[in-house]
């Protein structure tokens, strides 16, 4: 339940050796590569190696999958592994081959495709003249009559059809085969030129322009024989690819595997340094994984150099990506901390918080037994049917638990606090106790807030800020003091001795703060951050109020509570009133459902809004900068 500490690690060795270290840490999945120089600046070696910014396997790769959808198939699933390695240009010579061959099969088929079309026209044109008792020379004897044939797309052959109604002109489909259209088009020679215009804005591929040019085509039967054997030729060629898939499987695969691992390994080792056959590579791991890393790779790579620099030694710590690590329930609000901010490298992961008070907070407000269940139905749902992602699907089914939960405690079933005994308190019979419990989760949290503000101070060497700023020990010390004297000044009680010892160390802890700077620089020897004293001042009367106003932000933990009884009690009542009306009963039962799911939802919606506010502004404001950039390393799956 921490960010997770990282380590630089590089690795120099043989480009073959290299390219081994880089398929382990793709298994390992757990390696953001960064530029060498994080490891090697300033060093005379670093200058003599060549960089890289660019993947030559990722083009390879793309065209063997497009050999793949060439033959009908969609590329293997390749999986982790250890695959041989092999050289570029030998699998790009066997990528090209698989390429080339796919090509000509589609060039072949494409152009059978478009002779069966052809010639199914010239028969049905030829057949529908036979049928007069006539030859295709006799149909028209004029000489100067023109017949263009050729062949079309369906959404073309439409839009010739509307120009020849405005054009002198008779367009006839002979032919349909898939989406291409084998059509004529008769005119006269006059028009010639218009027509030939039109049939090439319309991407009309022409065969013969006369009815003499079809002469040799008068023999049906001759073109039934030719068009069966253009039919039995492109079924061959059509079965081809798989054929050649179903006795070639394992190598095409094979091929497809290493070409996919060495992508992989090509993507790791995008950022990478080489010189003479030696290749450098680098980037960021988990720690605890380092020292197992340079065992195994003491046997595997054995002439590979690995250095590693823990981040106490990196100058720039802020470049550290962050990596989150939690219990897998808690990991679910990780979501939750990521749409305020991800934390800094340095900085305390609030997550478990989040989930400890993210659950209270929903469920102090939203607290009922069938209310809550509605909630994790709902949430089902649309998780179920792609409305709502499924990180934010799992926080609302925990907040639907947090709230049934709550509702045994409270009693409250569909808002009635009647049907079962309440496990704590009733919030509509027991405000006065709600009221302080909510005003008391807020101290603990806000508490909490100040406490983790100290612990990033601390961490960061910053002692005077973790000390006496109004953030920090100082300013908490401040805040328990005065909570310590509302409670004795409301309750009455207490020795007077009490009262004013709190008043005088108050007075003390708010002079400390006042000169906070000028005691980090007294006894710690640091600079405060450029700020004047008016400045500082002003930061210090607003950070006393924010001690208020934000106590007195969490009565809604208990306003809320009741306003979910009260609308409850007020779909109850508005039920009541309609029940007297003819088909009562039935009213009744529609306004109890339709006021429960309006409550679900929109009393939902807004709790939920709620409970994000007091953990961004209230919790997150007292300690938390975020800022941190993701942990994102190269994994086996693209």
């Amino acid at each position: 339940m921490a960010v997770v500490r990282m380590a630089s690690m590089a690795f120099v060795g043989p480009v073959e050796e290299i390219e081994r270290v880089a398929l382990l840490l793709l298994q390992q999945g757990c390696f953001e590569p960064v530029s060498p120089m994080v490891m090697m600046e300033g060093r005379p070696l670093s200058g003599r190696f060549r960089s890289f910014r660019s993947n030559r396997y990722d083009a390879l790769l793309e065209k063997l999958e497009g050999v793949w959808g060439q033959i009908g198939h969609v590329a293997p699933q390749v999986p982790l592994g250890e695959y041989p390695q092999a050289d570029f240009k030998s699998l790009e010579e066997q990528v090209d081959s698989l390429a080339h061959m796919g090509s000509g099969w589609r060039a072949r088929i494409d152009s059978l495709s478009l002779e069966r079309v052809r010639f199914a026209g010239i028969l049905a044109l030829t057949r529908a003249v036979h049928e007069t008792g006539r030859s295709l020379m006799d149909i028209v004897p004029e000489p100067n009559s023109m017949a263009i044939m050729g062949v079309l797309s369906k959404e073309n052959w439409q839009r010739l059809r509307e120009a020849s109604q405005t054009t002198p002109a008779l367009a006839l489909p002979l032919a349909i085969e898939g989406d291409r259209v084998a059509t004529v088009v008769f005119c006269s020679s006059d028009y010639q030129s218009e027509v030939e215009k039109i049939c090439a804005s319309v991407h009309m591929k022409v065969f013969t322009r006369t009815l003499a040019d079809l002469a040799p085509y008068d023999d049906v039967k001759e073109l039934e024989s030719r068009l069966a054997s253009i039919e039995a030729e492109l079924i061959s060629y059509q079965e081809m690819p798989e054929r050649y898939v179903r006795e070639n499987i394992h190598e095409l695969e094979r091929l497809y595997g290493i070409v996919y691992a060495m992508q992989r390994v090509y993507t790791l080792c995008q950022l990478r340094l080489e010189f003479s056959g030696m290749m450098t590579l680098a980037g960021w791991i988990p720690r605890a994984l380092c020292e197992p890393l340079k065992e195994q790779l003491a046997e595997e790579a054995p002439h590979t150099i690995v250095m590693v620099k823990e981040d106490e030694e990196l100058k720039e710590s802020n470049t550290l990506p962050t990596l989150l690590k939690n219990l897998p329930g808690v990991r679910k609000f990780q979501e939750i901390v990521r749409l305020y901010s991800l934390p800094a490298y340095d900085e305390l992961d609030p997550t478990f918080a989040v989930c400890v008070s993210f659950c209270l907070f929903f469920g102090m407000m939203f607290g009922d037994v069938g209310h809550g269940l509605m909630l994790m139905l709902a949430t089902w749902l649309m998780v179920k049917k792609g409305k709502m992602g499924k990180p934010l699907g799992a926080v609302m089914q925990i907040a639907g638990m947090s709230a049934v939960v709550f509702g045994f405690l409270y009693g409250s079933v569909f808002g009635d606090e009647e049907l079962i005994r309440p496990l704590w308190l009733s919030p509509m019979k027991d405000v006065d106790l709600l009221m302080p419990v909510a005003v008391g989760v807020g101290v603990l949290f806000l508490s909490l807030g100040n406490l983790f503000r100290v612990w990033n101070c601390a961490k960061k060497r910053k002692w005077g800020e973790a000390l006496f700023s109004p953030e920090g020990l100082a300013g908490l010390l401040f805040y328990w003091l005065a909570v310590l004297s509302v409670v004795l000044a409301l309750g009455e009680s207490g020795a007077p001795w009490m009262k004013s010892s709190c008043t005088a160390l108050m007075f003390f802890l708010f002079l400390v703060m006042g000169f906070s700077n000028l005691l980090s620089r007294w006894i710690f020897g640091e600079e405060p951050a450029g700020e004047g004293g008016a400045v500082h001042a002003f930061s210090l009367f607003h950070t006393m109020l924010s001690f208020i106003s934000n106590t007195a932000s969490f009565v809604r933990l208990a306003a809320f509570a009741l306003n979910h009884a009260g609308l409850c009690g007020a779909v109850v009542m508005l039920g009541e009133m309609v029940e007297q009306a003819p088909g009562g009963r039935v009213l009744n039962g529609f306004v109890i459902i339709a006021g429960h799911l309006v409550i679900v939802a929109l009393e939902g919606l807004i709790v939920f809004i709620q409970t994000l506010r007091l953990e961004y502004y209230e919790f997150f404001g007292k300690f938390f900068q975020g800022g941190g950039r993701s942990f994102e390393p190269v994994l086996w799956r693209r």
